[in-house]
């Protein structure tokens, strides 16, 4: 059985703001962001900007490059491999999914981790070789289905709700009012906040706050930014109406949730996680070079 070659894999953490100028590989690349930063990924034209957890997968020869989070650093595993002809993945033709956003790691998280920390304790081909295979088999079933929903996959929300979720996080940093929702959902404001209230469990104008202070709250613990630049990031022009909203929120103020929060290696520009890895973040690992 002909299997997979993995060429490299490595665990990084990127300064923020550093851009992956355009490039071409001659081998596949897999890459798993376990947060979603905003880090846009540029390819044949278009440009994908993951702002949750997803897997990117670009194929030997396209041309592709990526711009970070200009807010915080970007922690993300990958993996170079090539294919043998007659091993047929569904994944890498040419309408295959680019990038497959997810809800959480789940078990493919720990199948990528386990992989690195095999190709390096190991330096077993073979056996890195079965792991990426069942891992882009069981990413390649994610791929399509992702393909045809426009939130997370495996979402519990109806495909209208969904489409709300979607639009309220792409548009918080903006005025957002239930109105231009509806618009968009093409459903009248009444059906469309009778819809959400049953399914979501809070009204829409709730869930737009709660979303701001979520993202509010992500980029206290892992930027650099003042209080006042997240709160304008944020969709807040008024930073006491945001200082007010955020300790009725959390119950303690937006630079005490900073302070308690806010890992002391997350205020470098360069390395802003602790990490706990069975292998050295930050270095190339090869497998078979």
């Amino acid at each position: 059985m002909k299997l997979p070659v993995v060429h490299l894999c490595g665990d990084f953490v990127v300064r923020r703001n550093w851009k992956l100028e355009l490039r071409r590989l001659e081998q596949h690349e897999l890459v798993y962001f376990p947060i979603g930063t905003g880090t846009t990924y540029h390819i044949a034209g278009k440009v994908y900007t993951l702002d949750k957890p997803c897997w990117v997968i670009t194929r030997a020869g396209a041309l592709h490059g990526y711009q970070f989070s200009e807010t915080s650093a970007t922690r993300h595993q990958f993996i170079h491999f090539t294919l043998e002809d007659c091993f047929e993945l569904a994944l890498l033709t040419a309408d295959g999914p680019d990038v497959i956003p997810i809800r959480d790691g789940g078990f493919q998280e720990q199948m990528l981790r386990h992989l690195i920390e095999v190709s390096y304790t190991g330096k077993d081909s073979s056996r890195s070789g079965f792991l990426l295979a069942a891992l882009l088999n069981e990413l390649s079933q994610l791929g399509f289905a992702a393909k045809q929903k426009e939130t997370v996959a495996g979402s519990s929300y109806s495909p209208i709700v969904g489409k709300a979720l979607a639009y309220i996080r792409r548009h918080l940093v903006e005025p957002i009012s239930v109105v231009e929702i509806a618009s968009h959902c093409e459903l009248s404001q009444e059906h469309l906040s009778r819809l959400f209230a049953r399914e979501v469990g809070i009204p829409l104008r709730q869930m737009i706050i709660q979303l701001r202070l979520e993202r509010a709250a992500y980029h206290l613990r892992h930027s650099t930014l003042s209080i006042n630049e997240i709160a304008s990031q944020c969709g807040y022009s008024e930073n006491h109406y945001f200082s007010r909203t955020f300790a009725a929120y959390f119950g303690i103020s937006a630079s005490v949730y900073r302070g308690k929060y806010a890992a002391p290696a997350e205020r470098h520009v360069v390395y802003e996680q602790h990490i706990d890895a069975k292998y050295p973040i930050n270095t190339y690992i090869y497998v078979n070079p």
